[in-house]
């Protein structure tokens, strides 16, 4: 048995995103166009001689007992009734709160590191029923680089990427907080039904289509952006420089620009340096998470 493994966390992000109203679960669906990239984390996880002992090493935005990599080597273990002490380091690239789905990435990548490196015999619907329990977002990461989701986020379909454009991240001000952004996007929503929708058939072909054309949004955008100021400012400067098309990822706070031009896209992000935001370029995946 090997003894350690090293593995890449793609963030993602929305390039559509739908979301409706809270279901009797106490869940919110959504409908959603989600692309892997090239920014990622990593992750190396080893293991150990002693057993029953999880060690999670990384730059934190919460305890490492909340972390997703500690819950996702915690399902795994009870999953498979392994004992077997793991030591788990996260090198992180993707921003917390970002929207970009940093922590359900790296729960995705620790469930694939674990059955590589521990050998479990959990199956491909194994792994996603288990990364479903823990995140929302879990299962797209573990079976696809571009896909149209839905449910909760459970339910992935998976398109062709598409590799002629470059992406502008922008993270401008403080991390947005998943359940804040939902809250607000009640109390300001109370009914969905008023929001523009498209169908599962039109988001594949629009997305196929000319980027300038995308007929994409985020129902976040509106509420989260009216109340962070500088995540719209941010949209605007993109646009202005050059995209495409450009939007808030996730829940935000990052803003993503699709740029039809590495170059342009490249002379973007340095421009937004020195105007004081943090930016990078991005490229989209063909391939999700992956190990080394």
């Amino acid at each position: 048995m090997a003894e350690s493994v090293r593995i890449q966390a793609a963030a993602k992000v929305n390039l559509h995103l739908r979301v409706y109203g809270r279901r009797e679960d106490g869940f919110h669906g959504i409908l959603s166009l989600f692309q892997a990239l090239t920014l990622a984390d990593t992750l190396v996880i080893r293991s150990l001689k002693e057993s029953d002992t999880i060690e999670v090493e990384g730059d934190f935005d919460c305890p490492m007992q909340r972390t997703s990599v500690y819950k996702a080597a915690v399902a795994y273990r009870e999953a498979t009734g392994s004992k077997r002490g793991l030591s788990i380091s996260v090198d992180k690239r993707v921003p917390a709160g970002a929207g970009l789905g940093g922590g359900s990435s790296d729960a995705a990548a620790v469930l694939i590191g674990l059955e590589a490196l521990l050998r479990g015999g959990l199956s491909a619907s194994g792994l996603t029923s288990l990364g479903a329990s823990i995140g929302s977002d879990v299962p797209f990461f573990l079976s696809a680089a571009s896909a149209i989701v839905s449910g909760r986020g459970e339910i992935v379909d998976p398109i062709e990427a598409r590799d002629d454009y470059s992406l502008v991240l922008v993270f401008p001000g403080e991390a947005v907080s998943t359940a804040w952004a939902y809250s607000l996007l009640d109390s300001e929503r109370p009914d969905d039904s008023a929001e523009p929708d498209l169908r599962r058939e039109e988001i594949g072909r629009a997305y196929r289509g000319e980027i300038q054309a995308w007929p994409f949004a985020n129902s976040f955008e509106g509420p989260v952006g009216r109340a962070r100021k500088p995540i719209l400012e941010a949209k605007g400067l993109v646009l202005g420089l050059g995209a495409s098309f450009a939007a808030m990822s996730g829940s935000g706070n990052s803003i993503f620009g699709v740029f039809e031009d590495e170059t342009l896209a490249r002379a973007a992000v340095a421009k937004l340096g020195t105007m004081g935001f943090d930016a990078c370029a991005a490229s989209p995946l063909a391939r999700c998470t992956s190990l080394d």
